[in-house]
């Protein structure tokens, strides 16, 4: 089923600003063009980062190659990106799992 963005959600899908392509670049396990173009270096990936992605999957709005729906998918996404996560948003992610 496909899920409805929030206002503020479909105002940055549209807009594709920067909160709509941190969430893409998180989905499609591009992470590393966003690290490229900062000019502090190191982004650490937000639980703000993780809830608006699976927003714009749930919707349909993002072609994804990373997927968070299942154990097996949160648990390689956490692998490949362990240096960008806190421990909180490990938790939040392995959650609902539990």
């Amino acid at each position: 089923m496909t899920e409805k963005l929030n206002p503020t959600d479909l105002r940055s899908f549209i807009n594709k600003d920067g909160r709509f392509k941190r969430a893409e670049a998180l989905l499609n396990n591009h992470w590393e063009s966003l690290i490229l173009n900062d000019t502090w270096g190191m982004m650490l990936i937000t639980l703000a980062d993780i809830t608006f992605a699976k927003k714009l999957s749930a919707a349909n709005l993002v072609t994804t190659t990373v997927d968070l729906t299942t154990f097996a998918g949160v648990q390689a996404f956490i692998l490949s990106n362990q240096t960008r996560l806190s421990p909180n948003v490990v938790n939040a992610l392995k959650e609902p799992f539990l």
